[in-house]
Order: C-alpha cells, then structure tokens, then sequence
C-alpha cells in the first residue's frame, strides 16, 4: 500500500479533501521580517521551540521530539519498535492511512481491528497485545472517521501495553477540534507517546513541522537518534515558534469557528440523503449510496472532496473537510443543493440561523440594525465569529496591567486604572463597541498618569490586533458621529495593519478630573499604533472638554462596531491581504 489520494480531472477551487485549514500567520512581511540571515546559514536548533512547547503544554522540553510533520514521528516509532525484534503493530482500521505504510516499509505486522461509526473495541485490542506487539497505534480524533477513544480506554490500554512490555502511540494531530484533550491525563504514563502537529488547527501543513512526546528525556533521546541531527529546516522551526508565540488567539478562534461549522456540514449532509459519522476532527465522513457518483458532481463545480480507492474500509464514503469560511461553507451548500435538488434559500436561511444565532434581545437587534446594513443577525455573527476571549498581561517598570477582551461580547466591563476619568472614556468604549472588557491596571500614579493611560491603549490596542488575528471577514472601514449635548465628534477607521493617528480633539482644559488633556490625544495615538489602524478622530463642536471627550470615545466606539461588521470571509484588500 502507498498513499495515493486520487486525481481530479477537473481543476480544483475549493479543496476540502486534505483537511487543510487557513494558515494562522495573517501578515507573512511581518512574519519573515522577524527571522534573520543566520537562521538560513547556520544548522537549525531545536531547542527554542522545544522550550516554548513544554511551557505551553506543561512538559519537560526534552521529552519533546520536533518531526518533519507528525507522520515523520510515527514513522520513527515503528522503526524503534520493530528494532526491539517485536514485528506486530496493532492499530485500528481504518485509520491514518501512513500507519500501515509505515509498517510495511519497515517490514512489520500489521493487525488491525475495525471500528467504524461504533464504540471502541476496547476488549478486541486487549485480547490481540501479546508478546509479539511492539507497538499500538490509537489515533484519536481518527482519521478519516473524526470518532475519539474515551479517556477510560486510552488508559486501559496503556497500562496493557505497560504490561506486555510495548510502546502506546497515541495520534493527536486533530485534538485541537476535539470536546477533550486526553493528554493531561496521560502524559506521564510511562508507556504512552503522543504525536501532534502543527499541519492541522495551525494551518502550517506546508512547513512540515510536527512533534512528539516521550514518556521520558532517554526515550525522546533515542527517537531522535532513528534519524538525522536536522529533520526540520530552520525557516521552519522559525515560523512555528512564531505561531505559538503570537498567533495562539488566531487558532482558537479559528478552531471554534470550523467546530460550528463541521456540525452544520453534518446537517446538511443528513439534508442530501448521507450518512455522516459524528466527527470530533476538522472534517466529516459520510457515507453515500451513489459516492462516486457525488465525488465527480462535486469535482465538476470545482469542490474537491476525498475518496478512498482499495480500501475495503471505506466503501462507499467520502471524507469532507469542514470549510473555514461562511463564504466557503456556501459554496459547498450551493454545489450540494444542485446535485440533491434542495432549495438553496431555504439551506442558506438555515445555514445563517444556525451560524448567526437568533436575536432574543429586541433593543440589541434594533441597535444592530441601524449601525449595519445586514441587520440583527450581523451583530450575532460577530459573536460567533470569536467567541474565544484573548488575554493579555503587559507589564513593565512603570505599570503592570491584565487584560481579558471579547471582541463580539455584550458590553460588560470592569475597569480599573487608578484615573477616574480613564475608567469612565474605557467603560463608554467597551459598552458601545459592544466589547466585554476587563482591564485592571496599576500604574506610576505618583509620577503622572502619561504613563498608565499610553499602556492601557497599547494593550487595549494589542489586544484587539491578537483578536482579528488574519482580518478577513470583516468590513475593515467604519466611521461614525456621537453627540454629547453641544459636543459633536466623528471617528473614521480603517483596520488596515498600517498605523496612522490623526487625531484632533480641541481640548483647552488643563486636565479632565486627574487625566491630563494631552494624555487624552496621546490615548487615542497609542491605540492607532498598537492596533495597527489609521484612526481620524475630530471633535467638530463642543464647549464642555468633559463632553468633548467623551463624544470622541464614543465615535470611535460605534465606528470599531462597523469596521468589525462580518463579511463573506475574504480579506477586504485588493492586495490579498493587510
């Protein structure tokens, strides 16, 4: 057996036959602008983003094996096995189809035990490890099925494995899709290793990086001795530990957005008359009586979705990966309303309540109405479009400040800077952008308050930039007036990536309660800076400073609310990207 995905004989626009999803790494200028000339010159070091994981995933860094995608660390844990003279690895069907590739290359056993759109057979795999099982294989979710082993079978199999003297290897590569992350629970049993990667909720499948976790620092040890010194190149060892660092936001996000929409795929497929396997991963099976037949219809309006050729497992069905995008998940709604003669309206009416949600609350959807075009159900796309809040601590010598934001929340807030009237502009902000806000901020007092309110715009700014993460799906241009009594001021954004304050409120007054007029004006260029915008804001009349100021947050409040109105998913540029 190889792995040979078959070939489309027509051109491919839409591929969801890879589970491949939108790279995390929106601005790549940026992201290349990071890495320098050595990091071509010189052999790669792993034990940078070795580090990184073991923070991230609580683990000593040196029980962490760094792959060339994750099939390279199941493809170096069969060969140790086998080495040890036991020749049967005991997996699953169907299962990752490079597990039995593996396998046959290196001359080993395979025994598989079937299990398709049904519980575990727990007590088959036990009854079949015995003296001659070198290594068991449990992908969990599985691929192509997207079913998950319970937590309480992982560990009996483990401690079986424990027993017979073998090794557990548990393929984790679409956890991040998952209810539950059985790895906690069994990271520190010594038979077990776990293979994950950075292909799949990252969307990095082209930087072929992956690792894998050994119960303990000698056995990561000889796992990277099945191999050359330098398995991964350095570009991308780079761009993955840049990934981690600064675009986890972006993939949670992302995660909980293809999680909704691989439950509507499920619908929908029941719609069409198939048969689909509840999924845990990024991707759906499903089985049709006419498959073939569909897979052809699908590939003639460019949709590529997977096949399995010779594989007696897999009669019958098709793996579909979940899209990422509305504007994709439609297309795919539009191809399969022709072939299955359904109404596409009444799919697209379902498709829109089941992503935007109903608006229960009357004045909310009157509000979301008036501010956008597309009406209540826009506002309640925003939630569902992040519904991860991102977190930030930035401290420095001067202030120290915890920050928690949900871009698409419903304007709770809870404030606290030490500046009276900084807490009172922050609040107006987050109630009327519609935020839920938490930012708690000690600063320098004692000096001035230049330095709290520029940290809170950075991080307020920061903040914001980590949550639109690769800015597509959004309107990107707002602009609004508020009035406060005499005062009337206009906001006109641009969520562009390219900072540019202009900003004129006429303030004459020394100080607004404890915060000074000038740290006002310089607020709102932090902000720009940090949010990588460009933000005019004028103050157009207004005797009251009080009332001139607070108009000016409030503009800016309802013109974010329509830069950030959700669109069909694309990047709003025509440079393809901001």
């Amino acid at each position: 057996m190889k792995y040979n995905p078959p070939d489309f004989k027509t051109p491919i626009t839409l591929a969801l036959s890879r589970n491949e999803t939108q790279c995390v790494l929106g601005n790549l200028s940026e992201s290349f602008g990071r890495i320098d000339s050595d990091t071509l010159t010189y052999y790669p070091s792993m034990g940078s983003l070795q580090t990184i994981l073991g923070e991230w995933l609580s683990v000593d860094p040196q029980r962490i094996v760094l792959t060339a995608g994750g099939d390279d660390g199941i493809d170096r844990l069969i060969r140790l096995s086998l080495q040890t003279g036991r020749r049967k690895i005991l997996t699953h069907a169907p299962s990752f189809e490079m597990v039995e590739v593996y396998c046959n290359n290196n001359r080993g056993e395979l025994d598989q035990v079937g299990w398709i759109n049904e519980p575990f057979p727990l007590q088959e795999f036990l009854d079949r490890i015995d003296e001659t099982t070198g290594l068991v294989v449990a992908v969990t979710p599985n691929n192509p099925t997207g079913q998950v082993i319970e937590l309480e079978s992982l560990l009996a199999l483990a401690d079986a494995v424990q027993r017979a003297g073998a090794r557990l290897l548990i393929d984790l590569a679409y956890v991040e899709f998952a209810e539950v992350d059985p790895m906690p629970q069994l990271v520190e049993h010594p038979a077990v290793y776990f293979v994950r990667t950075f292909s799949k909720a990252f969307g990095l499948a082209g930087l072929r990086v992956g690792y894998l976790i050994a119960p303990n620092p000698a056995a990561a040890e000889q796992i990277r001795n099945v191999t050359g010194p330098f398995p991964v190149s350095g570009l991308s060892l780079a761009l993955a530990q840049q990934a981690i660092q600064f675009n986890r936001p972006q993939m949670l996000a992302q995660v909980a957005a293809s999680r909704r929409l691989r439950e509507m795929l499920q619908e929908l497929l029941t719609r069409c008359g198939g048969d689909p396997i509840p999924s845990q991963g990024n991707f759906v099976l499903v089985r049709f009586d006419e498959h073939e037949a569909v897979w052809s219809e699908l590939a003639a309006d460019g949709i590529g979705v997977r096949k399995f050729i010779g594989n007696p497992w897999l009669e019958n069905y098709l793996r579909i990966t979940s899209p990422v995008t509305p504007g994709d998940f439609l297309r795919l709604v539009k191809s399969c309303c022709r072939i299955f003669q359904l109404d596409y309206e009444l799919e697209k009416s379902a498709f829109d309540a089941g992503w935007c949600g109903e608006e229960t609350d009357a004045e909310t959807g009157a509000e979301a109405e008036a501010d956008s075009p597309a009406g209540p159900s826009n506002a309640s796309s925003l939630q569902a479009n992040a519904p991860i809040p991102t977190t930030l601590k930035r401290q420095t010598k001067e202030t120290n400040i915890d920050l928690t934001l949900n871009l698409y929340g419903s304007g709770q807030v809870e404030v606290q800077t030490g500046i009276g009237f900084l807490d009172h502009m922050l609040t107006a902000l987050a109630f009327h952008s519609r935020f839920d806000l938490k930012l708690i901020c000690s600063g320098d007092l004692h000096v001035d308050d230049h330095h709290t309110a520029e940290d809170c715009a950075l991080a307020l700014g920061a903040a914001i930039d980590q949550a639109l993460g690769l800015r597509t799906g959004i309107k990107r241009f707002g602009s609004a007036y508020a009035p406060l009594d005499e005062a009337l001021a206009r906001t006109v954004i641009d969520l562009s990536s390219r900072p540019w304050p202009e900003i004129h409120l006429g303030l004459v007054r020394e100080s607004v309660g404890q915060w000074a007029c000038e740290n006002i004006t310089h607020f709102f260029q932090s902000l720009a800076m940090s949010l990588r915008c460009s933000l005019h804001v004028d103050v157009l009349r207004g005797s009251n400073d009080h009332h001139r100021s607070e108009a000016a947050f409030k503009s800016l409040a309802l013109a974010l609310r329509q830069a950030l109105a959700p669109t069909s998913g694309t990047v709003p540029s025509t440079k393809g990207m901001l």
